[in-house]
């Protein structure tokens, strides 16, 4: 399990390789905390994350809630079909802004109109 942080103008994207689990949720949650401080919207690449454990899923609470302490945006792009599944049965992903891929993610959180771009309310 690793995060790894990129910047593209004026977005943060945050990959996410591994799963997270309750071993893993606190050290990504250590890893995402320190870049919404920036205040810069968050970009978080799941393409490469095959579960998302209960743990996981406080986690994502979590930069949600710090998010909307700042009112800052947060995109979650790469979801495969189970982790969609499962974060819309939870009602999770109402709580970001949700695309299929990079660009259609920094497109919306650049308020851009975008292919492939999927509203998390719209999704649950």
């Amino acid at each position: 399990m690793h995060v790894t942080r990129d910047t593209l103008s004026d977005v943060t994207v945050a990959r996410i390789v591994g799963t997270i689990d309750s071993r893993y949720a606190q050290e990504v949650h250590e890893g995402l905390m320190p870049i919404l401080l920036t205040r810069q919207p968050l970009l978080l690449d799941f393409s490469e994350v095959p579960y998302v454990s209960h743990a996981g899923l406080r986690t994502m609470l979590a930069v949600y809630r710090q998010a909307q302490a700042i009112d800052g945006k947060v995109c979650v792009v790469g979801l495969n079909d189970e982790l969609r599944l499962v974060l819309t049965a939870t009602g999770f992903l109402r709580f970001f802004v949700v695309a299929d891929d990079l660009d259609g993610g920094l497109s919306a959180l650049r308020d851009e109109p975008a292919a492939g771009r999927v509203d998390g309310s719209a999704a649950a």
